[in-house]
């Protein structure tokens, strides 16, 4: 879920003077849309903390009584459930005591329930239910919901003088406007919502719209849902809405992007929301084809400044570039597997901000996709800590953190795509979304990491140890020493920002830039002060780490000497190879021992030089002499 910033984050400050309804704006995805207001006030139980309900939840029907105009929404919420424990002590939902309940009705009769603290209701179950019956329970309510005039869990503005009315739930904010079983272990297999509101209104919500039905001054909007869904991400939005339809074709097949906008802003919001039907084919050709295919995808705006990604219809307060793709992301990534902790946020937000950022290296003829790695970077290592795990859920600005959840969290995932490849990275991703224990269900990073291991064939604990639950990143110094003419000894050093990780294993590319020529190389650096030999066939004169950026890193630095000279061996003595340097391509090569005879020995041309093999030589004083542009030389060497 995404609302907007109540902070300001400086590397991505200049940006805010761009307009409300810029087409492109890196950084906007996660900008205006990392601040999780739909429960601030609320606790968040960690992961050892769930609570054992006893039911699992097959069916929900929503029938809802909206005016935008007035504070006070009322109705009734049926749960259809098979029960799975202990329900003797009753059955436990949450539904905020700012409201009243009417009443509580099991299989057609009113039943005792007690509602209590401040969100608890328990519904006093007659008889023994077993496990495996199904059962229906409807609960009658109505109120005004908690800081419903506020950026909580329902929110209400006025835009052009008509009232806008909308619900917003991430994480557990569920419970201020309808009584559910709200938490990360069960979703309900299908879902029915029907919203009676006075004419003028419309309601946007999740699935298809069934009907719209008009009488005595009232619209009833009925939309219906055939997949499961999880409590947070089903959602309401009413006002005088306008809507219009575009089509995507995600892997050949139609699927209806259907908008519900303000009239005010709809000629400007049409140019913007066109943009939606490539990025939709763009992530069904990287991944699967869109999860909700047989119902729709669509927009409904809303009072906030950012988005929400409810599922098949994400809430938008901007329609920028970016921020359409993040939220159509979470589609793949947060709704059809959905993260089975808060302390796994990453799994939605680092994943969909990470394909916000990949639609700029698709799109624009890739021209954002360097700004957008320099930004995020820069944000990610602005700090010299944390860590993409989250130790803390009882604090929500942690838990959706910019810096951590969302940027690093992307980051994460771009540094295990080079270091796995392109074709590995999206297979793994592709076998975790297809993955019949995952689909449509509850995931982990540790689902992730299996199905990244089993593609790469690596274990990558270490990885995990390092960039997810360790904290901090890596400072590079690349130090390139000349030996002789065009050889090099590359060593690479690494210092820690943080002391929770004591070095980090990764492939470092560095470009190597001469004259007239430049070539690049990538070092799998496991070792700190761990060096190479290069044959670059050049001079160098400038060096540059990670030009590409894969690898979260900052204050990287290089070192280069270079020396004067023509003709060079190395090492020297040596035992068994020997590198001799050249300006040019030797004419003739011959090796002499001091009494003059020539001796026979292998060598290959490599690079801007020739290696010897000069293993099988006795020990002793040799001469080599060459030839080289016309020019004969000497160079004397020693056998161990």
């Amino acid at each position: 879920m995404k609302t907007q910033l109540h902070f300001l984050i400086p590397v991505f400050a200049a940006l805010l003077c761009l307009p409300a309804f810029s087409q492109i704006e890196p950084g906007s995805g996660v900008l205006h849309c990392a601040a999780k207001g739909g429960c601030r006030h609320g606790l968040i139980f960690k992961n050892s903390e769930r609570k054992l309900y006893g039911y699992d939840v097959k069916y929900l029907r929503f029938n809802l009584n909206i005016d935008p105009a007035q504070e006070i929404i009322g109705g009734s919420v049926l749960t259809r459930f098979e029960v799975s424990g202990d329900l003797s002590q009753g059955l436990e939902m949450e539904l905020s005591t700012a409201f009243t309940i009417d009443s509580v009705v099991f299989n057609g009769s009113r039943i005792n329930f007690n509602h209590s603290g401040d969100y608890k209701l328990v519904a006093n179950l007659p008889n023994p239910q077993l496990p495996g019956a199904v059962a229906e329970l409807e609960v009658f309510y109505h109120g005004i919901p908690p800081e419903g005039e506020g950026f909580g869990s329902v929110g209400r503005a006025l835009h052009s003088d008509v009232w806008a009315m909308w619900t917003l739930s991430e994480p557990y904010g569920c419970r201020d406007w309808w009584p559910g079983k709200n938490d990360l272990t069960d979703k309900a297999d299908s879902i029915d919502i029907f919203v009676r509101s006075p004419e003028i209104y419309r309601t946007a919500s999740n699935g298809l719209l069934i009907s719209e039905d008009l009488a005595d001054g009232y619209r009833t909007c009925h939309w219906k849902h055939k997949f499961p869904i999880v409590p947070y991400l089903i959602a309401v939005a009413v006002t005088n809405y306008e809507v219009y339809s575009e089509m995507s074709y995600s892997a050949g097949t139609p699927v209806e992007i259907i908008n519900y906008v303000y009239p005010e802003n709809k000629a400007a919001i049409m140019q913007q929301t066109a943009q939606t039907a490539m990025i939709m084919e763009l992530f069904s050709d990287l991944f699967t084809p869109y999860p909700f295919i047989g119902e729709k995808y669509g927009h409904a705006q809303f009072g906030w400044g950012g988005g929400m990604e409810h599922q098949t219809m994400s809430f938008m307060g901007r329609f920028d570039f970016e921020i359409i793709a993040h939220e159509l992301a979470h589609q793949w990534f947060g709704n059809a597997v959905t993260l089975n902790s808060w302390q796994d946020i990453w799994l939605n937000e680092g994943f969909a901000t990470y394909l916000a950022g990949m639609s700029y290296q698709h799109f624009f003829d890739g021209y954002w996709w360097p700004r957008w790695k320099t930004l995020s970077i820069g944000f990610v290592t602005s700090e010299p800590g944390g860590k993409v795990f989250v130790d803390d859920t009882t604090s929500v600005s942690r838990i959706f953190s910019p810096r951590l959840s969302y940027y690093k969290g992307a980051l994460l995932l771009h540094m295990l795509r080079w270091k796995m490849g392109d074709d590995a990275f999206f297979a793994a991703c592709r076998n975790y979304l297809n993955d019949s224990r995952l689909n449509y269900g509850f995931a982990g990073t540790s689902d992730l990491k299996y199905h990244l291991e089993a593609v790469h064939g690596k274990d990558l604990t270490g990885f995990f140890e390092d960039w997810y639950y360790g904290e901090g990143f890596p400072s590079y110094h690349v130090k390139c020493n000349q030996l002789t003419s065009n050889d090099y000894r590359v060593n690479i050093t690494q210092s820690q920002s943080h002391p929770s990780v004591s070095y980090f294993e990764m492939p470092v590319a560095v470009k190597f830039k001469g004259a007239d020529r430049d070539t690049t190389i990538v070092f799998e650096h496991i070792l700190n002060d761990q060096s190479w030999i290069i044959y670059p066939g050049f001079k160098i004169d400038s060096v540059f780490i990670d030009p590409d950026q894969w690898l979260v890193s900052a204050n990287n630095t290089y070192e280069l000497i270079n020396k004067s000279g023509d003709v060079d061996i190395y090492p020297n003595p040596s035992t068994t190879q020997m590198r001799l340097i050249m300006s040019a391509e030797p004419e003739s090569i011959k090796i002499f021992d001091l009494s003059g005879r020539e001796m026979p020995v292998d060598f290959i041309y490599e690079g801007s030089g020739v290696t010897l093999e000069v293993g099988l030589l006795r020990q002793g004083y040799y001469f080599i002499r060459y030839v080289v542009e016309g020019r004969t030389g000497v160079v004397k060497f020693i056998k161990n």
